[in-house]
């Protein structure tokens, strides 16, 4: 199969499922019970109001005209009006700040985590058995097994609660030495990338060591396994350096896991690390998640599902198309 053929299959596939997980989307929060009416209605609201607001939402529709108006609106990036968490205001307008948020805050994180990992992953591999390989995946193991939030609370309660180096909580607002907080508005482009700097030290190294732990671990099994492969031994047999058969026969095939784990954790770009994200007050989409949870908030819930959902569907598409590159077998 050529690699037209393949990606077109790839789309295709993409465009049912998506499909799919918008119908569930849909009918996962109308099968919960409660009425969405009467959360959005304060205690005592009026009968005439809450039917107003029911024929708004289009609630008294039958369910087929309420899914093609979800359907349309979903399509067009228009998610509805938030029924608690910011009273009635646009979903899409309020959820900007907080993907950006968690834009940078996951997406760096993220991205260390798949550098740093993959690189004890390969030094532990390479060096099996010697004491790098013990010492790394002890430490990978130990943050591989330890709850993010415990971690995360750690050294909060280390670096902002008795050293003071950073601030407890937040996005931005305070500037390095700096104990009083600005409205980010009025401060410059400068102050502006400086604060949310300061503020993303603490969470980014905590959102970065537990992450990268499970990188470490994939990445040192699958070159195992690969150096241990036929090829390899011939490889050496020809007279290959050790460097050359790392880089370019090793690695290619190991990095096949490490590619697969990765683009299901890109939905963690658009979900957050709720734990790392609560336990420093960072206001992203963990955070939105959350207080949507507890205020029963279902038109966020069912944006923020979706578009975790999505994010998840279009870096498989990347993987696959890595994949290809990697091994081009996959199109067979």
């Amino acid at each position: 199969m050529d690699m037209r053929s393949f990606v077109i299959r790839k789309i295709v596939y993409l465009i049912i499922t998506l499909f799919a997980i918008i119908a569930f989307n849909f009918f996962l929060f109308r099968i919960m019970p409660g009425d969405p009416a009467r959360v959005i209605v304060p205690r005592g609201g009026s009968p005439e109001l809450i039917a107003a607001i029911r024929e708004s939402f289009h609630l008294n529709d039958p369910l087929y005209l309420q899914f093609w108006y979800y359907l349309r609106d979903t399509l067009t990036l228009n998610f509805g009006l938030s029924s608690a968490l910011w009273k009635q205001q646009p979903i899409t307008a309020a959820l900007a700040n907080p993907i950006f948020n968690t834009v940078l805050l996951v997406g760096i994180g993220t991205t260390l985590a798949i550098y740093l990992g993959v690189a004890l992953g390969r030094a532990a591999a390479w060096r099996r058995g010697k004491p790098v390989d013990t010492v790394g995946m002890a430490f990978a193991l130990v943050f591989y097994s330890m709850p993010t939030f415990l971690f995360a609370l750690v050294m909060l309660m280390i670096f902002a609660g008795e050293l003071k180096w950073f601030p407890i909580g937040g996005p931005y607002g305070f500037l390095p030495g700096d104990h009083v907080r600005h409205d980010y508005a009025s401060l410059s482009l400068l102050e502006k990338i400086i604060s949310r700097g300061y503020h993303l030290v603490l969470p980014v190294i905590a959102f970065t060591i537990e992450v990268m732990a499970e990188y470490a671990l994939i990445m040192r099994n699958s070159l195992t396994d690969v150096l241990t492969e036929d090829y390899i031994v011939t490889a050496r047999a020809k007279g290959i350096s050790n460097e050359n058969i790392l880089k370019n026969h090793a690695m290619r095939n190991a990095m096949l896991p490490v590619v697969t784990v990765a683009a299901i954790s890109v939905g963690w770009v658009l979900g957050g690390d709720i734990m790392v994200e609560i336990v420093f007050s960072y206001d992203g989409m963990g955070m939105v998640t959350w207080e949507a949870v507890n205020a029963r908030d279902f038109p966020v819930l069912q944006a923020l599902f979706l578009l975790m959902a999505v994010a998840v569907l279009f870096a498989n598409l990347i993987a696959d198309m890595i994949y290809m590159y990697l091994d081009p077998r996959v199109t067979v």
